[in-house]
């Protein structure tokens, strides 16, 4: 019997990984039942992707490293997908704390336990923009960073400088926030930096994934079903000018699942869709609007795309209007960059195939949010999947 913990187990990527883990055992090996999953969780505590009875529930505190180690303690492996990602002002020092100081507590708590496998969900927005060198065909890999390139908006210069905020924020200075413009951008690169260092100097089995703009069911908490709502319903007629790797979240999840079995400790791998799912944003915009036209919707052809300064502008005007408003300067500076990757070395190394394609998983997106509004709420546990999950 293998013992996995998964953070995050009830957000959109962890449920989705937990979904996929109980569908498809074999794919790390065991037999059907081999397998005991703790479900960690901070809030929520169900999603409709997996029947909750199949799991272990635990609650779990990602900054309490005592908590950590005795939940840690006798797991033959373990999966972080606890994060946040929060765009206001007021929200940076508590998406540093979840996304880097909450990191660090769990490598450190996985040394402790004797975890002999982790598993750590950055993102692509770790790697910076594979076309700095002026060619727009180039897409970024597990290689790239984005140091040194005056249009990433990230505080740091260098891996040390990364490295060393981590240091002084767990000895309580935050002073480095006070000039930071994303402060999730600088969280998921300081976190890669900290996996490769513990991997490096500390010997930790962490395997990181740089996972895409994930598209799919299990959404809660509106990572994308609110983008895909808004211009579905017509509401939305503007778009940013940056663009994304997008992937079918069931891809990623067994993407994740094979980074897991095979995945070379100290190594990240990107988990994205295919070359044909690199858009800008108002490609996929136009994409939703043209599913949503086809099942008849007004949803509009295509957006327009301001300036990126006219939005900054309009936005550090919300920001003062409107504190706890979405509409931010580092929203916008997020929206605006071009983290287009490839996922070639996960295809060569992990044997890992994208095969959703994006507007099934549109789909998916729209069906779960529509039947999530429809009812009151499934049963507590009841799985969707066999409604959502299309094969």
């Amino acid at each position: 019997m293998m013992r996995i913990g998964v953070t995050g187990a009830f957000g959109f990527l962890g449920a989705n990984f937990v979904a996929a883990l109980l569908e498809d055992r074999g794919r790390l090996g065991f037999e059907k039942g081999g397998i005991e999953i703790m479900a960690f969780a901070s809030r929520t505590r169900s999603n409709p992707l997996f029947d909750a009875s199949k799991v272990v529930i635990q609650g779990l505190d990602v900054l309490d490293r005592e908590d950590l180690v005795r939940k840690f303690s006798g797991l033959d492996a373990v999966a972080h997908f606890a994060g946040r990602v929060d765009y206001r002002p007021a929200a940076m020092r508590a998406v540093w704390d979840t996304d880097v100081l909450g990191s660090k507590r769990v490598f450190d708590a996985a040394l402790e336990a004797g975890v002999p496998r982790l598993l750590y969900a950055s993102s692509v927005c770790a790697l910076g923009d594979g076309a700095r060198d002026g060619s727009a065909a180039r897409l970024a890999d597990e290689s790239s960073a984005p140091y040194g390139d005056a249009r990433w908006p990230i505080s740091f210069a260098s891996p040390s400088e990364a490295l060393a905020a981590v240091e002084d924020s767990d000895a309580g200075d935050y002073g480095f926030l006070g000039t930071a413009r994303v402060a999730y951008l600088d969280a998921k690169l300081a976190g890669w930096e900290l996996a490769k260092f513990y991997a490096r100097e500390k010997g930790l089995p962490v395997v990181t994934i740089f996972p895409g703009t994930a598209v799919g069911s299990g959404d809660l908490h509106h990572a994308i079903s609110k983008l895909i709502d808004t211009v579905w319903e017509g509401r939305l007629r503007l778009s940013f000018e940056g663009a994304s790797s997008f992937v079918g979240v069931r891809d990623l999840a067994k993407g994740a699942l094979l980074a897991l079995a095979r995945g070379r400790p100290g190594e990240g791998y990107v988990v994205a869709g295919g070359e044909e799912d690199n858009l800008s944003y108002a490609e996929f915009q136009s994409l939703v609007a043209a599913l949503a036209r086809s099942e008849g919707s007004f949803a509009q052809n295509r957006p327009l795309v301001p300036p990126r300064g006219l939005l900054l502008g309009l936005a550090a005007i919300a920001e003062r209007a409107m504190p706890e408003g979405r509409l931010t300067r580092a929203f916008v500076l997020s929206g605006s960059l071009r983290n287009v990757c490839s996922a070639a070395k996960a295809r060569a190394e992990l044997g890992y195939e994208p095969s959703v394609k994006l507007a099934t998983a549109i789909l998916e997106c729209r069906r779960f949010g529509e039947i999530q509004r429809a009812a009151t709420g499934p049963a507590r546990g009841q799985s969707l999947a066999p409604v959502l999950r299309s094969p």
